[in-house]
């Protein structure tokens, strides 16, 4: 892995859940980024930035961090680790909801609720621990909205980068924000875990292209980096 961000700037993946968070995830690794995701935040608690401090340096041995509660503190962290990079992931609206609420309204998820990071990321972002509709649709607006404005306000627009990996947007765009050459492999499409499920994107074409090889380094990936 190369090391090529230092403690005081980050990557910070700051989409929604289910807007392609863990496949930019696989993707920020397969760059050679040192990256974590939900889980690997879910291990350290991030306890103090739950309670507004954000002087504890939870992230030091990541360049690269996604899925929420990032998307929460994404102007907290903005002003903890100066000059970094925002990314957005994005998804049809209506996709969207669907998708959370097939997620959110399972009986697993309720089981989840119980862990009390689980609660806590739930309600730093939506104020809810489960799906409903109506406060979902209304903090999809109100975050697209967000952080835009939050960076467009700041004259900052070069930081931010919106992406729709559910739309089959990759590459061609990650790579040049970051100043990346473009990898000659797939995208990676993945959900958390490393696992695949066609019906959920856009194109079944799409999710095939992934290979068990691509999947099986996914999830090494994720292992190595779990704490």
């Amino acid at each position: 892995m190369k090391t090529v961000i230092n403690n005081k700037q980050k990557i910070f993946g700051i989409g929604l859940s289910k807007t392609g968070t863990t496949s930019l995830f696989a993707a920020l690794n397969m760059l050679g980024y040192r990256s974590g995701t939900y889980r690997h935040l879910q291990r350290r608690g991030l306890s103090k930035w739950f309670q507004g401090d954000f002087s504890y340096d939870y992230i030091s041995d990541f360049d690269a961090v996604t899925d929420l509660p990032i998307g929460s503190f994404y102007t907290a962290l903005d002003d903890r680790y100066p000059g970094s990079k925002f990314i957005l992931t994005t998804r049809n609206k209506v996709d969207w909801l669907n998708s959370c609420r097939r997620y959110f309204s399972t009986e697993e998820r309720k089981r989840v609720a119980a862990n009390s990071f689980y609660n806590q990321t739930q309600l730093s972002m939506y104020g809810v621990s489960f799906f409903n509709e109506a406060q979902f649709s209304y903090i999809y607006d109100c975050h697209e909205y967000g952080v835009r404005k939050y960076f467009r306000d700041r004259d900052r627009d070069r930081d931010l980068l919106t992406i729709s990996i559910t739309e089959g947007q990759g590459w061609d765009k990650l790579c040049p924000f970051l100043g990346e050459p473009i990898p000659s492999c797939d995208f990676p499409i993945v959900l958390p875990g490393g696992g695949k499920r066609p019906d959920d994107l856009k194109s079944k074409k799409q999710a095939y292209s992934i290979s068990a090889k691509l999947n099986t380094i996914t999830n090494h990936l994720t292992n190595s980096t779990d704490k």
